[in-house]
C-alpha cells in the first residue's frame, strides 16, 4: 500500500480552497487540480508499505497522537519550486502555536522508530491544490497564484489519519486506513468496510 499521514480538512476549508482553484484555473493551463474532497495537509509521506507492516504504522501514529488538538488557518498560496517551471500549486497552512509542528515532529519521530526515515527536505505546512505536468503558461501560473487571494479560514484539528493513495491515469484517489484522535491513547480507529 502507498501510505502517508495527513490532516483531513473540514468542509469550510475545502470550499474555500475549491473557490481559490476556480479563481486561478483560467490562467493555469497544464495544471491537474486536486478534487475538493481529496484535499488534505500531508504530515509525512511513507511510500510503499507492506500490508503486514500497516498495523505497526498505525500504532506509531497513534503514539504520536498523544499531542493536544490544535487549530490551523489556511491562508495564502504559492508554487513549488520557488523559481523556474512550476510543478505544484499550493495553499499555505499555519498554526498560531507550536502545536502543529510538535505534532508533525512526534509523528516523524515515531515513524522513524519503526523504520521510516525522515524526509531530507524540511516539512512545509501546505495543501497541494494542483500538480503541473507541463508548464505551458510562460509564467502565467506563477503570476496567477501570486495574485490570488485566500481569506484566512480556520479549522480545529482533532485527529491525524493514515491514508492510502491509489494511483491511476486520472490521478490519485485517497482513502482513510486509520484515524488517531489527538490527545487520546486509544487504539487507532479503522474504517469499517
Amino acid at each position: 500500500m502507498r501510505l502517508f499521514v495527513a490532516i483531513l480538512l473540514d468542509e469550510a476549508v475545502r470550499r474555500a480552497l475549491s473557490r481559490l482553484q476556480s479563481a486561478i484555473a483560467p490562467a493555469c493551463d497544464g495544471v491537474r487540480w486536486i478534487p475538493a474532497d481529496q484535499l488534505h495537509l500531508t504530515v509525512s509521506f511513507l511510500g510503499e508499505v507492506r500490508d503486514r507492516d500497516v498495523p505497526e504504522v498505525c500504532e506509531a501514529v497513534q503514539r504520536a497522537a498523544l499531542r493536544p488538538p490544535f487549530t490551523i488557518v489556511a491562508n495564502g498560496a504559492g508554487c513549488f519550486p520557488e523559481k523556474g517551471p512550476v510543478r505544484i500549486v499550493w495553499a499555505g497552512a499555519r498554526c498560531d502555536s507550536q502545536a502543529m509542528v510538535q505534532c508533525v515532529e512526534a509523528v516523524t519521530a515515531e515513524l522513524e522508530q519503526v523504520g521510516y526515515p525522515r524526509e531530507r527536505r524540511p516539512w512545509s505546512a501546505h495543501v497541494t491544490l494542483g500538480r503541473v505536468r507541463e508548464d505551458r503558461s510562460r509564467g502565467g501560473i506563477r503570476t496567477a497564484v501570486e495574485a490570488a487571494r485566500l481569506d484566512p479560514v480556520q479549522q480545529p484539528v482533532n485527529a491525524v489519519c493514515v491514508m492510502c493513495a491509489v494511483l491511476s491515469p486520472k490521478g490519485p484517489t485517497y482513502s482513510v486506513v486509520s484515524t488517531s484522535n489527538l490527545g487520546r491513547s486509544e487504539t487507532p480507529q479503522r474504517p469499517s468496510r
